[in-house]
C-alpha cells in the first residue's frame, strides 16, 4: 500500500498470515522468518511484532522466539471478560448520549452484518471484517479514546472471526436481525437494557467459543489416547514374535 511505513507493512503482513491461518498456533518462529514474511528488514518486522504483542496476537519466549499463543479455557473465558466490561461500558455511554447524530451510521453497519449470507463460508473473512468495524465504531462513537484502543487492543478481529463461524454454525433463530437488535437496544435510551443486550450478545459467543474449545480438547485427548493405545499394542504384538 502506497504512503505505509515500512514497520507498518510488516505488521499487515504477519497480521494477515495470523488471521489467513498460515501460522500455526504454538509454533516459534525467529525475527528473521517472520521478517521473510512481512517482506521488509528485520529492524522494520522487529517494530510490527512489538505492536502484535501489545494486541495478543503474538507472544514471545526468549531463547525461543514468537508464537501464537496457545489458546486455553481460562484464556477465552479472561478475554470475553475483558470485551464485556468494555463493551457494556460503551453500549451505557452511547444509551445516554443526546447527540444521536451517530445513530444512522451505526445502524447501517449492523444491517450489513446482518445481510451477510450465511450459508457461504468465503463470506467468513468479511463478517469479522464488517463485525469489527462495528463495534470498534460503537466504541468511537462514545468519544472515550481509551475504551476505543483498548478494546482494538484485544484483538478483536481475531475473536469475533472465530466467533463468527461458532454463531452461523448453531443457527440462530434471530440471526437476520441479530445486530439490529442490538443497535435497537443500545439506542433505547434505557442504560439497563442497552448493557443487558451486550452482556448477553458478547455471553452468546463466549458460550459457543468454550463449547467448540472443549469439543477440540476432547478430540485431541482422545486422539492421543488412541494412539498410545495403538503404540501399546504394536509394542505387545513385537514382544510376542522374540
Amino acid at each position: 500500500m502506497s504512503g505505509e511505513s515500512s514497520s507498518e507493512k510488516a505488521y499487515r503482513n504477519i497480521l494477515e498470515a495470523i488471521l489467513d491461518n498460515r501460522l500455526q498456533i504454538g509454533v516459534f518462529l525467529s525475527q528473521r522468518k517472520l521478517a521473510e514474511i512481512a517482506g521488509t528488514s528485520i529492524i522494520s518486522a522487529r517494530e510490527a511484532l512489538k505492536q502484535l504483542q501489545h494486541e495478543y496476537y503474538l507472544e514471545h519466549v526468549p531463547r525461543w522466539g514468537y508464537r501464537i499463543p496457545l489458546e486455553t479455557r481460562g484464556l477465552i473465558i479472561e478475554r470475553y471478560a475483558l470485551r464485556e466490561a468494555i463493551e457494556v461500558m460503551v453500549a451505557y455511554i452511547l444509551s445516554g448520549l443526546e447527540d444521536r447524530s451517530f445513530a444512522p451510521e451505526l445502524s447501517r453497519r449492523a444491517e450489513e452484518c446482518d445481510l451477510i449470507r450465511t450459508d457461504d463460508t468465503d463470506s467468513i473473512t468479511r463478517f469479522a471484517k464488517k463485525h469489527r468495524e462495528l463495534h470498534l465504531y460503537m466504541a468511537q462513537c462514545t468519544g472515550n479514546q481509551l475504551l476505543y484502543r483498548e478494546l482494538e487492543r484485544l484483538g478483536l478481529r481475531s475473536l469475533l472471526n472465530q466467533s463468527a463461524k461458532l454463531t452461523w454454525a448453531q443457527e440462530v433463530d434471530n440471526w437476520e436481525r441479530w445486530h439490529r437488535n442490538l443497535i435497537d437496544e443500545i439506542l433505547s435510551g434505557d442504560p439497563c437494557r442497552a448493557q443487558e443486550a451486550v452482556h448477553k450478545h458478547i455471553q452468546h459467543g463466549l458460550y459457543h467459543d468454550l463449547k467448540k474449545f472443549d469439543e477440540s480438547f476432547n478430540a485431541s485427548q482422545a486422539g492421543s489416547l488412541n494412539a498410545s493405545q495403538a503404540g501399546s499394542f504394536s509394542a505387545s504384538q513385537a514382544g510376542s514374535f522374540r
